[in-house]
Parts: structure tokens; C-alpha cells; sequence
């Protein structure tokens, strides 16, 4: 009986596989948020939401985002029409500017898992589709605060009227 189970399986796991669709020519929609305070956070959070049309009709794609080498499993909606990939960021060491995600299906997510497992380079397996963003930079906040104006300016004030003063009563 466990081998006529791992023969089912086995025979069930190659039909799907010879019966999988991979996403040609994907068309991508994708809006992405960056958190911009640094005045209150350590860590620059990034959430990126996409639509994926692919000449195929299939749209539940397995989809999983590389960032550097750490693989971000992409989130489907509840009706399956929409991605999401969110993952954080040193605020003191990622840059204002573009930024990019690979992202990879099932068949280029097994080879990067495969070349890992070799220590093999991943750069060469090719990526379904490129993700593109453009982070504004961190806000650490003004380069003056408002007390040292504040300051500033009560002293600059109270010479003003102390010097108004001493010439009132000079004359």
C-alpha cells in the first residue's frame, strides 16, 4: 500500500508538471509604498502591490520576489487578481533612487533553490518578469531644529528691545 502511494504521488507530481503553465510575455501593473519617516523608524518598510497578465488564461501563478539573494514569497489576493510583496530595508543604508525585484515562477524559483543547493551562481536563470520602484529617500527631519530657531530668535528679539530700550533712556 506506501508504494502504490508514492507511485501516485510520484506519477501525479509529473503530470502536473508536464501540464504547468509558466507566464509569456507577462504584463505587469505595479504600485509600490515606502515608509519615508526616519525620525521614527530603523527600518525602511516597502510594500509592492501588481497585477500580472500573461498570454496564457491561467492568472494563479506562483510567484516569489529575489531581493539580493533572499527569496519574498508574492502574497495573491483573496480573488486571485492581485500580488503583493512587502519586506523591509536598513533606512541608514538603502539609498533615495530606482530600485528593482526579480521575480521568478515555480520553474525559476527551483533552479535558483537548485544552484543554492550547489553553490552554484544564480545570476544566469532567467526571472519571469522585472519589478521596478522608485524610493524617495528617508526624512530624518529638518536640518535646524525648531527649538535652536526659537532660540535664536528670543535672543535676537530681546536685543532688539533692549537695545530699543537703552536708547529711550539714553535721550
Amino acid at each position: 500500500m506506501p508504494r502504490f502511494f508514492a507511485v501516485f504521488i510520484l506519477l501525479t507530481s509529473l503530470l502536473c508538471y508536464a501540464f504547468g503553465e509558466i507566464c509569456k510575455n507577462p504584463e505587469i501593473d505595479a504600485n509600490t509604498y515606502t515608509t519615508v519617516d526616519g525620525m521614527v523608524i530603523t527600518d525602511v518598510a516597502l510594500i509592492t502591490e501588481f497585477t500580472v497578465s500573461c498570454d496564457s488564461r491561467k492568472k494563479d501563478y506562483v510567484l516569489i520576489a529575489d531581493k539580493k539573494g533572499r527569496q519574498i514569497p508574492a502574497l495573491r489576493s483573496s480573488d486571485s487578481s492581485k500580488y503583493q510583496v512587502s519586506w523591509t530595508e536598513n533606512a541608514e543604508t538603502f539609498f533615495s533612487g530606482e530600485h528593482g525585484l526579480n521575480v521568478y515562477d515555480e520553474e525559476g524559483f527551483a533552479a535558483i533553490k537548485k544552484a543554492q543547493r550547489n553553490n552554484e551562481d544564480t545570476s544566469g536563470i532567467p526571472h519571469a518578469f522585472f519589478l521596478s520602484f522608485y524610493h524617495r529617500g528617508t526624512y530624518y527631519g529638518p536640518w535646524v531644529s525648531t527649538e535652536s530657531v526659537a532660540a535664536v530668535t528670543s535672543i535676537l528679539l530681546w536685543y532688539i528691545a533692549f537695545s530699543a530700550r537703552s536708547n529711550l533712556m539714553s535721550s
